[in-house]
């Protein structure tokens, strides 16, 4: 039987869909390309905004054209997003499972395999859940890079955010399951590990003396493991005393994505932030005193409610003081169950739509400067897939690399001369 998956939104639920394909290939299924006709298929939605919630419903909608007799199944946050009203996706898809459900996926599938008459419908109150749940592993590497769930919910309730209402509160992974995963992975040909979950920073909270940092520390000993890299980082996280541990651990990689939102501090106490815009200067400039070359990307909403032409300056006078290399730049989206929507003074759709394409030009420019700089550098690589006589991989500070070379080197490090550079893509030669 052929099964098809498709991932939307975070690198958690890539993490998630991959478990499901391992356990696919174990099941005896034939994985085959989401454009292909399959007799399944699998979507791991996404609703963390209006546009990811309409994204889920129209693959959906593609996936039904694909084979109109196929099983479509839609799991996670656009499925929780609904759950008091599923008859609004009921009608085009045949199982619907919440995000505390995904590991019964094949077993309501199979259920439905044998009698399609069968309630396919499974949305546990993921409110009530105080632990971490998830009892199988990932053990088998689709890629040299892999990502490593350690937590799960969020417990901050930012103002605009639907997250926690969609995944819980933090449940946080016991350390010795983490390490038997990613033992596994790196057996299985894994070279580099990203740490993800909802809320990373919050991981441990639920938990006895233990933090990120000191998953961080532990993971940083383990042979065979080259690399380990962060997910999005809450910012108030990253305190002098942890960033000088962090720069202690040979294996992490100096890039940093923080979750910032917005660079004004009223915005920021509307959003429910809980920090300052001096936090967040102070946060950068800490970050690259303890790590070399280092890369730091942020997370930028525009057009939040109330937002001012003097707050939206603030903002761009933030980024610059923190020397952003690249920025992930949102238009304010009104969800369900969230403070912010509610809030007076919305902000015009052409002004969102003009501050975001200053803040993404700013971003490009800003990248393209940094990429420059390291034109004549050597660098060193981590080459993870081969097409057509060339390489492509991934620095430490995540700068993409393509190289001329044979497919032996895909799946190793390598030292490479940076000679030139092709938009956002590094050319180079390896090091004589």
């Amino acid at each position: 039987m052929k099964i098809a998956f498709l991932t939307l939104g975070c690198k958690v639920n890539q993490y998630e869909t991959d478990k499901l394909k391992e356990q696919a290939i174990k099941r005896g299924y034939d994985i085959v390309d989401f454009e292909d006709i399959a007799d399944v298929y699998c979507i791991n939605s996404c609703s963390v905004t209006n546009l990811s919630q309409r994204k889920s419903r129209q693959m959906i909608a593609h996936a039904r054209l694909k084979n109109k007799d196929a099983i479509i199944a839609v799991l996670g946050c656009a499925v929780e997003s609904i759950k008091e009203d599923v008859t609004s996706l009921r009608v085009i898809a045949d199982i619907l499972i919440g995000n505390n459900d995904k590991e019964r996926f094949y077993e309501i599938l199979e259920s439905k395999l044998n009698n399609k008459e069968n309630n396919s419908i499974c949305i546990s109150d993921i409110s009530i859940e105080k632990t971490y749940n998830e009892k199988t592993l990932l053990t088998k590497a689709f890629d040299v890079r892999e990502a490593v769930k350690i937590e799960d919910g969020c417990n901050n309730f930012c103002s605009y955010c639907i997250i926690p209402y969609l995944r819980g509160r933090v449940r946080s992974r016991k350390y010795e399951e983490i390490e038997k995963e990613v033992q596994a992975l790196v057996n299985d040909g894994v070279k580099e590990i990203i740490l993800v979950g909802i809320e990373v920073a919050s991981y441990g909270k639920d938990l006895e003396n233990i933090t990120l940092v000191d998953i961080i520390e532990r993971l940083n000993e383990i042979k065979g493991l080259e690399r380990i890299r962060l997910s999005s980082l809450e910012p108030r996280f990253l305190t002098e005393e942890n960033v000088i541990r962090l720069s202690k651990c040979q294996k992490l990689c100096n890039y940093f994505h923080i979750s910032m939102q917005s660079g004004s501090s009223e915005t920021l106490k509307r959003m429910n932030r809980k920090y300052n815009k001096e936090l967040l200067i102070d946060v950068a400039n800490r970050l690259r005193e303890y790590f070399k070359n280092c890369y730091i990307a942020a997370d930028v909403i525009v057009g939040f409610p109330g937002e001012t032409e003097d707050e939206f300056e603030e903002t761009k006078n933030t980024i610059s003081l923190m020397g952003l290399n690249q920025l992930h730049v949102f238009k304010y989206s009104k969800r369900n169950y969230t403070r912010a929507a509610k809030m007076g003074n919305q902000v015009d759709g052409n002004i969102k739509k003009r501050r975001s394409e200053e803040l993404i030009a700013f971003s490009e420019n800003s990248k393209e400067k940094f990429l420059k700089k390291v034109i004549g550098n050597e660098l060193k690589v981590l080459f993870e897939n081969y097409h057509e006589g060339f390489l492509k991989g991934y620095t430490t500070n995540y700068i993409k690399v393509k190289i001329k070379g044979e497919e032996e080197l895909c799946g190793t490090i390598q030292d490479v001369v940076a000679t030139s550079l092709e938009n956002e893509t590094v050319i180079g030669i390896i090091k004589k």
